[in-house]
C-alpha cells in the first residue's frame, strides 16, 4: 500500500484511534516542501527548518595524556637493545650472576597468579 507525504495511517487500539506517521518532523517538512515545489507553490508558506549547529567534540586533558603515553609505549622499541648489550658483555666477562632465590620467588610469583 502507497501512502503518499505527509500521510497518516489510523489505527485503532484498544478502542481508540490513533495516527501513526511514517515520517518524523523534519522529514514531513521536507516532504511538504517537495509537494509545494512540485505543485509550484511558495515555499514560502512553509515554516523555514532549525538551523542546524555545527558538530564538535572537545578532547579533555586526561585523554591527551592517555594517548600521549599510549603512543610513547607503541613508539618504544620491543627490544632494549642497550640492556642486551650490557648482559651479553657480562656474560663473556663472566661477571654475570643470578640471585637464585630472588629467580625462585619471581617464578612462584608468576606462576601462582
Amino acid at each position: 500500500m502507497f501512502v503518499p507525504f505527509g500521510a497518516a495511517l489510523r489505527v485503532r487500539i484498544l478502542g481508540e484511534p490513533m495516527s501513526i506517521s511514517p515520517l518524523n518532523g523534519s522529514d514531513q517538512l521536507r516532504a511538504a516542501r517537495a509537494i509545494a515545489a512540485m505543485r509550484g507553490t511558495s515555499s514560502n508558506t512553509m515554516p523555514s527548518a532549525a538551523v542546524r549547529q555545527s558538530d564538535s567534540i572537545e578532547i579533555s586533558d586526561a585523554a591527551r595524556s592517555l594517548a600521549t603515553s599510549r603512543k610513547a609505549v607503541t613508539d618504544a622499541p620491543e627490544i632494549r637493545a642497550d640492556r642486551v648489550a650490557e648482559l651479553k658483555a657480562a656474560i663473556a666477562a663472566g661477571t654475570y650472576s643470578v640471585d637464585s632465590r630472588a629467580l625462585a620467588r619471581s617464578l612462584i610469583n608468576k606462576l601462582g597468579s
